[in-house]
């Protein structure tokens, strides 16, 4: 078996187990469950993955590069000027509201589900969401807007994924506003302090 074959069938496995977790719940995934949606023998899938514990590290791992991978393109298309992290986090989630689809929430839902249910602090995810903190604070000076910037756009999701609330072209470009305009203050504030 090749490379390239090895790629798409953890690949497919893992989409197996997204199907599984946002269908039936985190409660509900086990390794047969996951060898029988895959079409796979469970030995199949002990083959690429030994343990439930793998199978879902890798499908968190697998969510978080896809997300840093838009991200970082995101970021390193800002044109020059202040806080392009913090730019490309903010244009990067507020995008089009066409970008928030099926498959989005698809992922979200299953990522928010293994979340819950993982007591470790060390995933890929944390590991991201410290790393573009961070980054963020950095630019910033000023770690208390940085927090607010993830923390609106957390909320968002949330409440998106959870279906509290619609996303449309509407909200969006006001809350990307809103943040635009916080930055510019803060930018303002940075290099004329009262």
């Amino acid at each position: 078996m090749n490379a390239a074959n090895v790629v798409e069938i953890r690949s497919h496995i893992l989409d197996a187990v997204e199907a599984v977790v946002v269908e039936h719940g985190v409660g509900k995934l086990t390794l047969e469950v996951v060898a029988r949606h895959a079409g796979l023998s469970k030995s199949g899938l002990l083959h690429h993955f030994p343990s439930k514990e793998l199978l879902i590290d890798a499908l968190v791992a697998r969510t978080v590069e896809c997300w840093r991978e838009s991200m970082n393109k995101t970021i390193a298309a800002q044109t020059p000027g202040p806080f392009p992290t913090v730019r490309g986090v903010i244009s990067c989630c507020l995008g089009e509201a066409t970008e928030w689809n099926d498959q989005l929430r698809r992922t979200s839902t299953a990522l928010l589900s293994v979340m819950v249910h993982c007591s470790r602090k060390d995933t890929p995810l944390h590991v991201y969401y410290r790393q573009l903190l961070s980054q963020m604070k950095e630019e910033m000076k000023d770690s208390a807007m940085a927090n607010l910037v993830l923390a609106v756009i957390d909320g968002i999701w949330l409440r998106w994924v959870t279906h509290l609330a619609p996303i449309d072209s509407e909200r969006i470009l006001l809350i990307r506003e809103l943040l635009q305009k916080l930055l510019a203050s803060e930018n303002k504030q940075l290099h004329h302090p009262s």
